[in-house]
């Protein structure tokens, strides 16, 4: 277990113990998974030039709600925009 110091008082913290994911959300990982699978493997069968990291990531992105996709994209975009090209 990772040990962090905390800034304020400098003493060292031990965090909270993670539960283990139990059957249930496994199962649900792994079907998941599959399912994100087979979705770039149908895309990479239309596109064969297409990168598999990129069509993975953006499915991924995909089932996120379009207001989270803006929130992220603007905070990544904005070092860039403060730093110029």
């Amino acid at each position: 277990m990772a040990v962090t110091n905390s800034a304020k008082t400098g003493k060292l913290k031990t965090p909270m113990k993670r539960r283990k994911p139990g059957r249930l959300a496994a199962a649900s990982a792994q079907r998941w998974a599959r399912r994100l699978n087979a979705g770039v493997e149908s895309v990479l069968a239309a596109y064969p030039q297409a990168d598999r990291d990129n069509v993975r990531h953006t499915l991924i992105l995909l089932e996120q709600p379009p207001l989270e996709r803006l929130q992220k994209s603007l905070i990544r975009g904005r070092p860039t925009a403060i730093r110029g090209r």
